[in-house]
């Protein structure tokens, strides 16, 4: 009997498990879904996913599991936190640069697998990525005895993993769809409802003319649709991080409050109010 130990590049995992389940998003061919379009649900994923590799090497036990994600700022999501909270899950973070792109994640992927080999803290590997970067951390590993296996997802127009990749590691195996389809959803559009403002009544309104009471009716109709929607592991985590609304939610809840208030700009203090009925909301709810 020996360890497995499980390393998630979640970009990879988003990008390619959604082309998997939804196939290309709007706005041109192979055009991959934004994680704000997408709702991922991390308790089932790890239990379904561990059931399997039990079923698969049932003579290995999972020792941990390893996420890899960017953040801005360093700072995790909803979302993030709510992989950190499961039991023998590890996040590990890198960053965001102003342009959107993902650093660090690689090198914080080839680390964990130099360091477990090294301290023959594991036996096996099981890989989610497609990138070749991670290539010098599996051959490190492999010199150490650890046996590693390259998890992909089935592409639709070919591999969705580097062909180098794949020829380094021990073994490629592919993720049933079963285990994406119990965690990965399309993240439901909460349609603005037109508010009537005193601008709005005979005219259109103009830029700015919402009320506090129209934002905090928009605020309320935004929270009782997500609330309804979140998978509970993101509700715990929204409640952890309280009171700060976190970006994944704050960023779709003002712009649910611009568009049916018909406002371009919220201020300063009725962005505040907007947060205050959203919590209000989930206070009541829960």
């Amino acid at each position: 009997m020996g360890n497995i130990s499980v390393f998630v590049d979640a970009g990879y995992l988003f990008k390619q498990g959604s082309l998997a389940l939804f196939g290309p998003a709007k706005g041109g061919p192979g055009r991959s879904w934004g994680r704000h379009e997408i709702t991922f649900d991390p308790e089932p994923f790890m239990q379904k996913l561990s059931a399997w590799l039990c079923q698969r090497y049932p003579e290995d036990q999972l020792f941990r599991t390893y996420w890899y994600d960017g953040a801005k700022s360093g700072v995790p999501s909803t979302e993030q936190l709510a992989v950190a909270s499961l039991s023998f899950v590890k996040l590990r973070l890198g960053r965001i640069n102003s342009a959107g792109v993902q650093k660090g994640v690689d090198t914080l992927m080839v680390r964990d697998l130099m360091v477990l080999s090294q301290e023959r803290s594991i036996h096996r590997a099981i890989v989610l990525s497609g990138d070749e970067d991670i290539r010098e951390g599996i051959e490190y590993a492999q010199d150490r005895g650890v046996r590693v296996a390259v998890l992909g997802i089935q592409a639709a127009g070919g591999s969705s993993q580097s062909h180098e990749l794949l020829r380094e590691a021990d073994e490629a195996i592919l993720l049933p769809l079963e285990i994406l389809e119990a965690s990965v959803t399309r993240t439901p559009v909460v349609e603005p409802v037109s508010i009537a403002t005193p601008a709005a009544i005979g005219s259109a309104a103009e830029p700015g003319t919402g009320t506090a009471s129209t934002y905090r009716e928009a605020a309320v109709i935004f929270a009782k649709q997500w609330i309804e929607t979140a998978p509970k592991s993101s509700l715990q985590a929204l409640l952890n991080g309280r009171p700060t609304v976190p970006g994944v939610v704050d960023g779709p809840l003002l712009r649910h409050v611009c568009a049916a208030c018909n406002v371009r700009t919220i201020d300063d203090e009725s962005r505040r109010e907007i947060r205050i009925a959203f919590w209000g909301v989930i206070d009541r709810t829960v």
